[in-house]
C-alpha cells in the first residue's frame, strides 16, 4: 500500500498534471493543479522537519509566498528557484472560481505554472536526498 503523505498527493498530482502538459492541453485546472503540487511537495518538508514548531496554519494556506516565508524561517538550509515558484502563487483560487481576479489560463500560464511544479519538486527531492545522507 502507498504511503498517505503530503508527498505521495503531491507526486499523484504532478503524474496527472505531466501526462496533461505531455498532451500540449490548456485548461484552468492544469494552473490551480500546478500551484497546488508545489504546496504539497513544499508541505511535506514542514510536516517531516518542522515538527518543534506549530505549523497549523502554514498547513491550511494556499499561498506559495506564506509557506515559503514560512521555510525560510524553519529551515534555511532548503533551496529552490523561489522567482520561478512564486510565479505560479495565485491561481489556485483566479483559474477555479469565478470572481474579480478570475481569468481563463492561455498555455503560457500553463508553461509557467508546470517549471514551479518541476522547479519545486527537484528542489524537495534534493533536499530529502541531503537528508538522508546527510
Amino acid at each position: 500500500m502507498e504511503e498517505i503523505s503530503y508527498y505521495s498527493f503531491a507526486y499523484d498530482d504532478y503524474q496527472f498534471l505531466k501526462a496533461n502538459v505531455e498532451m500540449c492541453r490548456t485548461n484552468n485546472a492544469m494552473t490551480s493543479i500546478a500551484q497546488n503540487i508545489c504546496e504539497k511537495f513544499l508541505k511535506h518538508l514542514i510536516v517531516v522537519f518542522c515538527t518543534s514548531v506549530d505549523c497549523t496554519a502554514v498547513l491550511k494556506t494556499h499561498s506559495l509566498k506564506r509557506i515559503l516565508r514560512f521555510l525560510e524561517q524553519y529551515l534555511p538550509d532548503f533551496s529552490l528557484d523561489r522567482k520561478k515558484v512564486m510565479l505560479a502563487d495565485g491561481y489556485y483560487f483566479s483559474a477555479r472560481y469565478p470572481g474579480d481576479e478570475s481569468f481563463f489560463v492561455n498555455a503560457e500560464d500553463v508553461q509557467i505554472c508546470w517549471e514551479a511544479a518541476e522547479e519545486t519538486k527537484r528542489a524537495v527531492d534534493r533536499y530529502l536526498e541531503k537528508q538522508k545522507a546527510g
